[in-house]
């Protein structure tokens, strides 16, 4: 169940996202995933998944938990649902490279943290998985 302030909670969060840069472990693809499912529905995902500092320390993190990618790891706690089905307020994944990036849905766009960019915007049809929260 989402919070009854979720969509002023998500607010704060994306702000605080866009208000600096990327960092590994504390502001990448996958902590903004945490935050905005706290933020709207209350969840606690993953907490023991940290400390890493760089791509290959979350990618070992991950794989220590049997997961190949955000996507399972969010797959694991929360429902998964087609991508044309997400919410504002949902969590998901895009394919950057090969590889699986962590974002929040905002409705028609989607939002992640790159490395060297910072919150990047993308429109929702790059969404590859997504995840129901609350």
């Amino acid at each position: 169940m989402r919070l009854p302030d979720w969509e002023q909670r998500l607010a704060v969060v994306i702000a605080v996202y866009q208000g600096g840069g990327f960092v590994w472990g504390s502001r990448d693809c996958f902590r903004l995933t945490v935050d905005v499912a706290r933020a709207v529905a209350g969840l606690s995902l993953w907490p023991d998944l940290r400390p890493y500092r760089c791509a290959r320390g979350a990618t070992v993190r991950l794989a220590r938990h049997g997961f190949a990618g955000v996507g399972d790891a969010l797959a694991a706690v929360l429902p998964e649902v087609p991508p044309a089905l997400a919410r504002a307020g949902d969590v998901g994944a895009v394919l950057e490279g090969g590889v699986e990036a962590g974002v929040a849905v905002l409705g028609a766009e989607i939002v992640g943290m790159a490395p060297g960019r910072g919150l990047t915007v993308l429109p929702l049809v790059r969404l590859h998985r997504a995840f129901w929260v609350g």
